[in-house]
């Protein structure tokens, strides 16, 4: 049911509507007709609204206002300096030097070394300028030295005046920072765990000596694992871990997440955990339990994206069952692949999450890579987690949409990158020994023996290849005189000619036309890798020497036995092709006292072909 308002009509939305009695009608004393009388006075049966007397009274009051208003505005022109600090304009604006002031008191009031943190900001103020003198840099140290010497505690916490800190860390010599890392060393596990602390504690092991950075790991050591475990104090301990610590620290370190029993033993373990489980074989379930809590622990705050962390879960994907490694490959662990598939210890653990999560995980994974393809690619260990990929993922469907189709867009890109190359050849040639070293071999092996991927090895590679290949050609065949710059980027281009698995014709039309072009080319050794790669190939080299002969002047092909590339060039295009032009070829070279040309062993070699033909 709709609430009317007093004049008997809905308001918007249903609510009321409420006349206001100084509105036009109103003010001027006037109603509505039919609503009072001639003498004011409400119709019978009807209910009224406002006397007129009363709005009469409202009317007089509000003229009162406006005449006293205009009274005070007249008398402050008179007289500007008369009342200056009284307010009474409303739209005047505030004085802020009177609030200043004010905050200045309350802060004297408030902090007992109000003074010397005012002046302690003031110099910090002018020594993190980069534009300044040294002598005045080093005049502006000793006097916060001075002022900060013996209250460095009680100012540490307060994030302005960590940074004053971290800047006389950055700024004075060693002696000038030792008397800071003594006064805090007492509190460096709670200014790990500070938001704004941490980042001094940071400064601290970057800009002290190796004697300082001893006694910051006594006052951490037995610390560790909590600190760890902490989201702003991880950051400390994985800085100590991978910048300064040495092995022993290190070990001294992870041993804390081993357990108390181990711990004890610490000076005779190592930071591998498989040294430790050979000398107490008998405490490895209870080692690897506690790893799997603390794994679980790191997955669910998210902290994965720390060295110490990773080095931590890898020890536990390397030896831990593969059922509970699936278990652990959840849905918040995938989201997290990103933040630490580019380090070492991370890409070996996104490796095992691939080789060992079932199939709609495996796709997770491949979604959580969308828009990072490339940075993969090119990164020295994440292109692994590639390879890894496309050795176990059957649905070969959704690795092109997702994984290839990022790849061909970058060829540009990848193709400059060393690690790139090494992604593109694993496609175009997976695990030859021609191409990779046996130990990345061997850490791709340990994928195969996965119960989750059935399809087979060949059906897998070849789908992926034939994927590949027309992106590939595509991409060379415009880019063919660029490549040939460059002895990496031509051996992927003759990698790509011998195991693509679609039509190159244009790719060597390309190398024919730049022939053609330049004669000295035939000499490179770039050119002379592609050109044998291509000769010797049973499908390419009749093709490719038939384009030779059509194209370039019969004097051009002649000249080549100047050189000794040229003469084995020479010599392959002579092995292989059956045109008339070839025959005469043969004919001009047999008329040709070939002795007279440099010596060479490609010469000499075409002279015996020559004589046996």
């Amino acid at each position: 049911m709709v609430k009317k308002g007093l004049s008997g009509k809905s308001g918007k939305y249903g609510r009321s509507v409420k006349k206001d009695p100084l509105k036009k009608n109103a003010s001027s004393g006037k109603v509505k007709k039919g609503k009072f009388s001639k003498k004011g006075a409400p119709q019978s049966g009807k209910k009224a609204l406002v006397p007129k007397e009363v709005l009469e009274a409202m009317k007089e009051n509000r003229k009162e206002k406006q005449n006293k208003r205009q009274e005070q505005l007249e008398e402050k022109k008179k007289n500007p300096q008369k009342n200056k600090n009284r307010k009474t304009d409303p739209k005047e604006p505030k004085e802020p030097l009177k609030k200043k002031a004010l905050k200045k008191v309350r802060k004297a009031c408030e902090e007992n070394d109000y003074e010397t943190i005012t002046k302690i900001k003031a110099l910090w103020e002018k020594g993190r300028v980069n534009e300044i003198e040294p002598a005045k840099q080093a005049q502006i140290v000793e006097e916060l030295k001075g002022l900060m010497e013996g209250k460095v505690e009680s100012l540490m916490f307060k994030h302005d005046l960590a940074r004053v800190v971290q800047l006389l860390l950055r700024l004075g010599k060693a002696n000038d920072s030792n008397f800071i890392v003594k006064e805090l060393l007492p509190h460096v596990c709670e200014l790990s765990k500070s938001k704004y602390g941490k980042f001094t504690v940071n400064c601290m092991l970057k800009n002290t000596s190796p004697e300082m950075r001893k006694l910051i790991f006594k006052s951490l050591s037995g610390n560790f694992k909590k600190l760890t475990l902490h989201a702003e104090a991880v950051t400390v301990v994985d800085t100590f871990y991978n910048d300064y610590a040495n092995s022993r620290e290190r070990t001294e370190m992870i041993t804390e997440f081993y357990g108390k029993e181990l711990y004890l033993y610490r000076d005779l373990l190592s930071e591998h955990f498989v040294k430790v489980i050979e000398l107490y074989p008998d405490k490895k379930d209870k080692v690897l339990e506690e790893l799997l809590s603390h794994t679980q622990v790191f997955i669910e705050k998210g902290l994965t994206g720390h060295i110490i962390v990773q080095h931590l879960m890898l020890q536990y994907f390397l030896h831990g069952s593969v059922e509970s490694i699936q278990e652990l490959v959840s849905e918040k662990l995938i989201e997290q692949i990103v933040n630490f598939v580019h380090t070492k210890e991370g890409s070996k653990i996104a490796m095992r999450c691939l080789w060992h999560s079932k199939a709609k995980e495996r796709k997770l994974v491949i979604r959580t890579f969308k828009g990072h393809i490339k940075d993969m690619c090119m990164n020295e260990n994440s292109y692994l987690v590639l390879c890894a990929l496309f050795d176990c993922v059957d649905d070969t469907v959704l690795v092109k949409k997702a994984v290839l189709s990022e790849i061909i867009e970058s060829l540009d890109s990848i193709t400059m990158s060393q690690y790139g190359r090494l992604l593109l050849n694993y496609i175009l040639a997976p695990r030859s020994t021609k191409l990779f070293p046996p130990s990345i071999i061997d850490c791709l092996k340990v994928g195969d023996t996965n119960n989750v991927s059935k399809k087979d090895t060949q059906v897998r590679r070849l789908e992926i290849l034939t994927y590949a290949s027309p992106g590939i050609i595509a991409n060379f065949k415009d880019n063919v005189e660029s490549m040939l710059m460059e002895n990496t980027r031509t051996l992927l281009l003759s990698t790509a000619v011998n195991h693509v698995n679609c039509e190159i014709s244009s790719v060597l039309t390309a190398v024919v036309d730049l022939l053609a072009t330049d004669k000295s080319l035939v000499d490179s050794t770039t050119m002379h890798i592609l050109m044998r790669s291509i000769q010797s190939h049973q499908t390419h080299q009749k093709p490719f020497n038939d384009q030779v002969m059509e194209k370039i002047p019969m004097t051009d092909v002649v000249d080549w036995i100047n050189t000794n590339r040229g003469s084995f060039s020479l010599l392959r295009l002579l092995e292989c092709g059956s045109t008339e032009k070839q025959q005469q070829l043969v004919d001009v070279l047999k008329q040709k006292d070939l002795h007279k040309f440099p010596k060479s062993a490609g010469r000499d070699k075409l002279i015996e072909f020559l004589n046996k033909s």
